[in-house]
């Protein structure tokens, strides 16, 4: 079988404060499958954010490269990142980052959306997602009528 996700020899830097670099991944390598679960701990500061930027193709490495499913991320323009973001990835930030002038299905929705699908399509499969993760009776609310629990699973949904 062959792998979904492959990171090979993934670095960033960023500059410091003394005209140097600062190294915060260096020669980072593995290898994901289809069905495996992974958990990403560390101490603060050590990377962890870091390296789930380079994955979800948020921004581009120093050194080595991300390949999801045979397909490298190096050299695609922002259009085609956008694509692969809202098409192949999900990611859910420690902020849930839900549009708050828009109702919990709104925002599950609106991916959706953006990725071509019509209106009542985009509606029924949120609806879905909603009540999978037990919002069914929540989709008209905003996030700020929601608790924090219940803005997570909005974001898991979306």
């Amino acid at each position: 079988m062959s792998p979904l996700l492959e990171v090979r020899g993934l670095g960033k830097r960023f500059p410091s404060g003394d005209a140097g670099w600062l190294d915060v991944l260096t020669r980072v390598d593995f290898t994901l499958h289809r069905g495996e679960v992974v958990a990403i701990v560390g101490a603060s500061g050590s990377g962890k954010s870091t390296l789930l930027h380079l994955i979800g193709a948020l921004d581009a490495p120093s050194a080595g490269e991300v390949v999801l499913d045979g397909a490298a991320y190096a050299g695609l323009a922002a259009p085609a990142l956008s694509t692969l973001r809202n098409r192949r990835l999900g990611f859910v930030f420690q902020h849930h980052h839900l549009l708050r002038e828009f109702s919990a299905l709104e925002n599950v929705m609106m991916p959706l959306r953006i990725a071509g699908w019509d209106e009542d399509r985009s509606r029924s499969r949120a609806e879905q997602l909603l009540a999978d993760v037990g919002l069914a009776g929540r989709m008209t609310h905003r996030p700020a009528a929601l608790s924090g629990g219940e803005q997570q699973r909005c974001a898991v949904a979306r």
